[in-house]
C-alpha cells in the first residue's frame, strides 16, 4: 500500500468512527434539550421530527457522509471555483439562490463554523494541505483538503439537507458539531501528518509555518469566480502583508517619507560637491575593514555622521546625494528598529551593530535591496532577528555561531551580495536547527504536561473509588492503612499504566469494595459462624494475592507486611476490627462544585474573554507588552481535556506560563492577544514602516500644536475637554479646566520687542510642559493665554494645582538681553461637573474666573462656583435633554440614506456601485432633512451612543432584509459603530444576535468605527473588530488622521479600511499640508495591506489628486448624494431568476 492510500485509509477509518459517534451523541444531545411546547422559537415537534431522522436514518447518513467525502479524495484538485464549496450557495450577484431566511442561517452558521475551526486547527490543516499536496504533486492553492474543516462542515450540511431534517433545529446542530467534532479534530490532524512526515514529506513543516506565520497567503479563501461575481468595488485588505503588486510604490512613499523627515527636522545643507556613490562605497568599504568599525557602528546610529566623522577627506564642500542618503537612513532606520522595536537579546544586539556598514554599501550597490522580499540579505535579516529573540539566550553556542556568520560579512563582503548568500545558508540551518530543537522542547513539554495530568486524572479516579469505599465516619482501621501504605499507589499507577477500562484496574477496585463489605460486616457483627469460617479460608490466598499486586507493581514497599500481617489476623476472627476516624468529604465543600455557567456568571466582567478562551487553539500565538513595554510573544501548546487549563511556551519551546480558565482569560482583558498587522511585517518592512508612521506622526503632531511653544492647540484642547465632559456624565467624575492668562504681557512687548515676548511664552510653556502626566495636559488657546485640563480632580485639587503654578511662576525669571524680568499670571478654574451642558460653558466659566481673577489685582486664582439655583437647573435641563433624545430615537424623526461609494479608477463615472454607507438624518419640524451632528454630539456626551447605534443597525438589518424578500440585489453596507459602542460588551451580544436573527450575509457588512477617541479599551476594541472579521465581516476607522492616537488604531485594529477624513481631502488640490498628511495616510495603511477611501469628494480637482497619491475608494458628493434608502431600493437591479 503506498502513501497516498494509507493516509486515505486511517483518514476515512477515523472520521467515520467520530462522525458515528457524533451522531449518537446528538441524538442524546437533542433529546435532553428539547424544549416545552411554550419555550422558544424551535417548536418541540421540529425537534422531535429531527430526533426521528437521526434514529431511524442514522446509518444511512454515516454512508451520505463517507460518500461525499470519498467523492472529494477521488477529484483532491477540482476546477478554482469549486475550491470553496460552501460559497456555491451564491448567486452571480453574491446573494443566495434561493432567497430563504433558514438558507441563510445554515449558510451563516456553516461559514462560522469553519472559521472556529481554522482558528483552532490552522497549522494543522496547512501542514496537511502542504504535504497532501506534494504527495500528489499539484499547487497547494489548487488543492482541496478533504480534511479541511470547511469541507467536513459542508459535508454535514449536504447530509442534514439529503435527510431534509428541518431547518430549526439545524443552528443547534451546527453548534454541537463545532463543540464535539471539529473541536477535537487536533490528534488527526497531528496522525495524517505524522504519516506523511515519516514518508520523508516536509519534515518539521510545522516548525516553518510557525515562523513563517503562514506559507500558504491567500488574501481571500474565496475562489476568484465567487470575487467577481459579488461586484462589490470595496474587497478585503490582504490582512498584514505587504501587498504584492505595490512593492514600487511602496518604496516611494518610504522615500517620500525620508525627505519629508530631513526638510522637517534638518537645517539645509550646505552647497558642495555630490561625493560619488562609488567614492561613498569605497570609504564605507574602508571604514569596514578597519578593526573598530563594530564599536563604531554600535556607537553611532548614523551611518553617514558616522563616516563623515572617520573620514576626513570627505568632510569640507561634499555632500551626500539625497537619493544616496536615504538609502543609508533606511539602514539607520532598519537597525534602529532591530534595537528597539523588536524582542532582540541583549547579546546579539551589538553583533548585529556590527551589519549596519556591511548592509550600507549593500544599499548602496544594489538599491532593489529594500525592493524584493526574497533579497538573501532581506531574509538574513529577518531570520537573524528571530533567532535573537530573549527567549533563545543565553546561549553561549548560538551566540557564537551568529557571531561567526556576521565576522565572515563584515570580512568577506565587497559588493558581492554572494557573501549575503552563503551567510543565510549557514543561519538557515541554524533556523532549521532552532525549529527542530523549538518543536523538541514543545514536545517535551507537552508530553510532560500531559504526564502529569494523566497522574492528576488517576489520583482523582482513585480517590473517588476510595471516598466510595471508605465512607465518613468510623471505619476499619487496617483498611485506612492498607490504602494508606500501598493500594492506593498501586491502584494510581494501574490507572496510569493500564487505564480504567483495563481489567486491572476493575479487578484492583473489585478487591477494595469486597474488603470493604467484609470488614464493615464483621465491624458490625454481620457475619454469621459459616461465613466467618469460610472467609477465613478465602483470606490468606486473598491476602496472597493482595500481596502479589502491590510487591510487583511497588517492590521497595516493605511497611506494607505489617498491614498484610494484621488483615489476616482480623479475617481470620483472631483480632476484633479496631476503627478509625475517617472525615471523608469532611474538608470538601458542602455545596456541590458550581458549574462551568454559575463560574461564567460569578465573573461576568470576564464573560467576554472566557468566551475567547473557548476559541484559542492549540500553536496559536498571542503577543503581550512587559512592564518597559516591549512586546513578546508566547505560543498555546497545551490544553486539558476539561479546557480548564492552558500551557503556554516561547521562542524556545520552554514553558513560561501555565493559566486556568480565568486566569488566561484575565490576561486576554489585560492586552494578550493575537498579532496585529504590524506585528506580521517583516524586520526591514517594519523599519519602512516605522519612517512612514514618523512621518504621520510629525504631520499629526503640527496639526494638533502650537508651532511656538509645542503645546496642544486650541482645538485639540477642546477636544480633550469634551472627552472628560463625556467621562464625566458617564460615570458622575470631576475635571477641571485651568486657564491662564499672562498678566501684563502686552508691555514685554512694547518694552522689547516681539522676539524677547516669544522668549517669555517658550519659557512658560516648559513650565506648563513639565506637569504634564497622566492627569493633566496644557495647551496654548491664543496669544498670552494658555490652559490645563486637571483629569479626576475635585475643585480642592485644582484649586492647589492652580496655586502651585502661580507661585512658580511668580518666583522665577526670565534672561532678556542680560536682565531678568519677572511675571505672573491669573488664573481661572472651573469645574467640568455631570451637569456641565457643553464644552463652550466650561470655557466660558475658565474665562469669567480669569476676568474676575485680573478684576483682584492679578497674579492670584480664582474658581467658579455656580449657584445651587444654577446647578438644580442644569441637573434638570440635563436629565430633560437625555430623555428627549431617547424619545427622539423612538419617534419617526430619525431615517437612514444611503451614499455610494466607488473605486478611485472609475472617479466620478457614476457607475452602478455595489457599496452604500449609510448615514443618519433627522427630519426637523417642518418634515425638513437635516444633519444629525448636534444630536450625536448630544447623545456623546449623555453616553447613550449604544441606543443610537442599536437603532442604526436594526433599521439597516430590516431594510437589507427586505431587499432579500423584494428578490432584489444586496449591496455591501458601510454601518457606523461608536467608539463607546466597540467597547461595550453588552453592544457585541447585541451585533451578533441581529446577525444571526436576520440572516444578512456577513460578507457584505462592513462596520465604520467613528470617534476612535471615545475608545476606552484598545484591547476590547481589537477584540471587537477580530470577532466579526472572524464571521466575515469587515471593518473601516473612520476620520483617521484627526486623532493624536490614530497611529496606535491602524497598528492594534486589524481592518480592512481606513476612512482618510474629510478635512484633508477638501483642500487637497492646492493645500500642502493636507497633500501630505493625506499621503502619508495612505501610504501607512497600504503598507499594512489594507485600503484607504476618501471622504468630502466633491470635485474633479480632487479626483485627480486622490488618483495621483494612490487612494483606492472615493466617497462625497462630487461622486454621489445621499439618498433615501426607498430610492437606492428603486435603483437596486433584480436577481435574475
Amino acid at each position: 500500500m503506498n502513501t497516498l492510500d494509507t493516509y486515505r485509509q486511517i483518514s476515512e477509518r477515523e472520521l467515520a468512527r467520530r462522525f458515528a459517534r457524533f451522531l449518537e451523541e446528538l441524538t442524546e444531545h437533542l433529546l435532553r434539550s428539547a424544549p416545552a411546547p411554550a419555550q422558544g422559537q424551535v417548536s418541540r415537534t421540529r425537534v422531535t421530527d429531527a430526533i426521528g431522522i437521526l434514529q431511524i436514518h442514522q446509518r444511512g447518513m454515516l454512508a451520505s457522509f463517507l460518500m461525499q467525502y470519498r467523492s472529494l479524495h477521488d477529484n483532491l484538485t477540482p476546477p478554482e471555483a469549486e475550491l470553496n464549496q460552501w460559497w456555491d450557495v451564491l448567486d452571480e450577484s453574491g446573494m443566495l439562490d434561493l432567497v430563504d431566511l433558514h438558507a441563510f442561517e445554515s449558510y451563516l452558521a456553516v461559514d462560522r463554523l469553519a472559521h472556529v475551526g481554522e482558528d483552532l486547527h490552522r497549522i494543522g490543516m496547512e501542514a496537511l494541505q502542504i504535504r497532501v499536496a506534494a504527495l500528489v504533486q499539484v499547487d497547494p492553492l489548487k488543492l482541496r483538503l478533504p480534511e479541511h474543516v470547511a469541507q467536513l462542515a459542508r459535508l454535514l450540511q449536504l447530509v442534514l439537507e439529503e435527510y431534509r431534517v428541518p431547518p430549526q433545529p439545524t443552528q443547534r446542530i451546527y453548534d454541537f458539531f463545532t463543540k464535539h467534532f471539529i473541536r477535537n479534530l487536533d490528534s488527526l490532524y497531528r496522525e495524517l501528518n505524522d504519516i506523511l512526515e515519516q514518508a520523508g514529506i516536509r519534515p518539521d513543516l510545522e516548525g516553518e509555518i510557525l515562523a513563517a506565520g503562514s506559507l500558504l497567503r491567500k488574501a481571500d479563501k474565496r475562489p476568484e469566480r465567487s470575487r467577481q461575481r459579488t461586484q462589490a468595488p470595496i474587497e478585503p485588505g490582504t490582512g498584514g502583508a505587504i501587498v504584492d503588486n505595490r512593492p514600487q510604490q511602496l518604496y516611494a512613499s518610504v522615500v517620500n517619507a525620508l525627505n519629508f523627515k530631513r526638510e522637517a527636522e534638518q537645517p539645509p545643507q550646505h552647497e558642495g560637491a555630490v561625493l560619488d556613490t562609488q567614492k561613498l562605497i569605497s570609504a564605507l568599504g574602508e571604514l569596514q575593514r578597519q578593526s573598530r568599525a563594530p564599536q563604531m557602528a554600535e556607537q553611532h546610529t548614523n551611518v553617514a555622521d558616522l563616516l563623515v566623522g572617520q573620514t576626513p577627506e570627505l568632510s569640507g564642500n561634499t555632500v551626500i546625494s539625497a537619493d544616496n542618503r536615504n538609502q543609508l537612513e533606511m539602514i539607520d532606520s532598519l537597525f534602529q528598529t532591530i534595537r528597539s522595536k523588536l524582542d532582540v537579546s541583549g547579546e546579539l544586539q551589538p553583533i548585529l551593530s556590527t551589519l549596519q556598514i556591511p548592509l550600507a554599501r549593500l544599499a548602496l550597490t544594489e538599491p532593489q535591496f529594500f525592493l524584493q522580499p526574497d533579497h538573501p540579505a532581506r531574509t538574513l535579516v529577518d531570520k537573524l532577528a528571530t533567532l535573537g529573540s530573549s527567549a533563545n539566550f543565553p546561549n553561549r553556542m548560538l551566540e557564537s555561531k551568529v557571531a561567526d556568520v556576521v565576522a565572515a560579512i563584515v570580512r568577506d563582503y565587497d559588493r558581492d551580495s554572494s557573501v549575503f548568500e552563503t551567510a543565510l545558508k549557514s543561519v538557515e540551518q541554524l533556523s532549521h536547527q532552532q525549529s527542530h530543537a523549538h518543536a523538541r522542547n514543545i514536545d517535551r513539554v507537552v508530553k510532560t504536561q500531559e504526564g502529569k495530568e494523566k497522574l492528576r486524572r488517576a489520583r482523582e479516579a482513585v480517590e473517588d473509588a476510595v471516598r466510595q469505599c471508605l465512607p465518613p465516619g468510623q471505619i476499619p482501621h487496617v483498611l485506612q492503612d492498607l490504602v494508606d501504605q500501598g493500594w492506593r499507589d498501586l491502584m494510581v499507577l494501574t490507572h496510569v499504566k493500564q487505564g480504567i477500562n483495563s481489567e486491572e484496574w476493575e479487578e484492583q477496585l473489585r478487591t477494595l469494595q469486597l474488603l470493604a463489605t467484609w470488614l464493615f460486616e464483621q465491624l458490625h457483627g454481620e457475619v454469621s459462624e459459616d461465613q466467618c469460617v469460610e472467609r477465613s479460608l478465602e483470606a490468606e490466598p486473598f491476602i496472597d494475592l493482595i500481596e502479589q499486586q502491590i510487591s510487583s507493581a511497588l517492590p521497595g514497599n516493605v511497611s506494607i507486611q505489617g498491614v498484610l500481617q494484621e488483615l489476616r489476623s482480623v479475617l481470620a476472627g483472631d483480632s476484633p476490627v479496631e476503627v478509625c476516624e475517617h472525615t471523608g468529604d469532611a474538608n470538601l465543600p458542602d455545596e456541590p462544585e458550581p458549574t462551568r455557567e454559575e463560574r461564567l456568571e460569578k465573573t461576568r466582567r470576564l464573560r467576554r474573554w472566557m468566551q475567547r478562551v473557548e476559541s484559542l487553539g492549540i500553536g496559536m500565538w498571542l503577543n503581550y507588552r512587559d512592564k518597559s513595554g516591549l512586546k513578546h510573544r508566547i505560543q498555546l501548546a497545551w490544553i486539558s481535556e476539561d479546557r480548564e487549563r492552558f500551557l503556554f511556551v516561547n521562542d524556545r519551546g520552554q514553558k513560561v506560563a501555565e493559566f486556568n480558565k480565568v486566569q488566561l482569560a484575565r490576561q486576554l482583558g489585560r492586552g494578550a492577544q493575537p498579532p496585529a498587522p504590524a506585528d506580521r511585517l517583516s524586520v526591514v518592512d517594519q523599519s519602512m514602516y516605522n519612517t512612514l508612521e514618523h512621518v504621520q506622526r510629525t504631520l499629526s503632531f503640527a496639526r494638533n500644536h502650537d508651532p511656538l511653544t509645542r503645546l496642544i492647540n486650541r482645538d485639540t484642547f477642546f477636544e480633550q475637554v469634551d472627552r472628560a465632559l463625556r467621562h464625566a456624565h458617564a460615570h458622575h467624575s470631576q475635571h477641571a479646566v485651568l486657564m491662564l492668562n499672562i498678566d501684563s504681557f502686552g508691555l514685554v512687548n512694547d518694552i522689547y520687542d516681539r522676539i524677547s515676548g516669544d522668549q517669555v511664552l517658550l519659557e512658560f510653556s516648559r513650565l506648563l510642559a513639565q506637569l504634564h502626566g497622566r492627569k493633566t495636559s496644557s495647551a496654548r488657546l491664543e496669544q498670552d493665554s494658555f490652559a490645563i485640563l486637571l483629569v479626576d480632580g475635585d475643585t480642592e485639587q485644582a484649586q492647589a494645582l492652580a496655586e502651585q503654578v502661580r507661585s512658580d511662576i511668580a518666583s522665577g525669571s526670565v534672561d532678556i538681553d542680560g536682565e531678568k524680568v519677572s511675571f505672573t499670571v491669573s488664573v481661572g478654574i472651573a469645574p467640568v461637573q455631570d451637569y456641565s451642558p457643553d464644552v463652550e460653558s466650561v470655557m466660558a466659566n475658565a474665562q469669567a474666573a480669569v476676568n474676575q481673577a485680573k478684576q483682584l489685582g492679578r497674579n492670584c486664582t480664582h474658581l467658579y462656583q455656580p449657584s445651587e439655583a444654577t446647578v438644580h437647573t442644569l441637573r434638570s435641563e440635563h436629565r430633560k435633554s437625555r430623555q428627549a433624545l431617547e424619545d427622539a430615537l423612538s419617534s419617526e424623526r430619525f431615517m437612514l440614506r444611503a451614499q455610494p461609494i466607488v473605486k478611485t479608477a472609475m472617479g466620478a463615472q457614476s457607475p452602478d456601485t455595489r457599496h452604500y454607507e449609510l448615514l443618519l438624518a433627522v427630519r426637523d419640524k417642518n418634515g425638513n432633512l437635516s444633519s444629525p451632528q448636534s444630536f450625536i454630539t448630544s447623545a456623546e456626551r449623555h453616553g447613550i451612543m449604544t441606543m443610537v447605534d442599536r437603532w442604526v443597525v436594526r433599521e439597516a438589518f430590516v431594510w437589507i432584509n427586505s431587499l432579500i424578500e423584494a428578490q432584489k440585489v444586496v449591496p455591501s453596507v458601510a454601518i457606523n459603530l461608536s467608539g463607546a459602542s466597540v467597547t461595550d460588551d453588552a453592544f457585541l451580544d447585541f451585533l451578533f444576535e441581529q446577525i444571526s436573527e436576520f440572516g444578512v450575509g456577513t460578507n457584505r457588512l462592513c462596520f465604520e468605527i467613528t470617534e476612535t477617541g471615545t475608545i476606552s479599551n484598545l484591547v476590547k476594541a481589537a477584540d471587537f473588530v477580530r470577532a466579526f472579521r472572524n464571521i466575515g465581516c469587515k471593518f473601516s476607522i473612520d476620520d483617521f488622521g484627526t486623532s493624536l492616537a490614530s497611529h496606535n488604531y491602524l497598528r492594534e485594529l486589524p481592518v480592512d479600511y481606513v476612512k482618510i477624513d474629510g478635512s484633508f481631502i477638501t483642500g487637497i488640490d492646492h493645500d500642502n499640508n493636507d497633500y501630505a498628511m493625506a499621503r502619508s495616510i495612505n501610504d501607512l495603511a497600504h503598507f499594512l495591506g489594507q485600503e484607504t477611501i476618501a471622504e468630502s469628494v466633491e470635485n474633479e480637482s480632487i479626483i485627480k489628486t486622490l488618483q495621483e497619491i494612490g487612494v483606492d475608494y472615493l466617497q462625497g458628493w462630487g461622486i454621489g448624494r445621499p439618498k433615501p434608502l426607498a430610492e437606492v431600493t428603486m435603483d437596486l437591479s433584480s436577481i435574475e431568476k
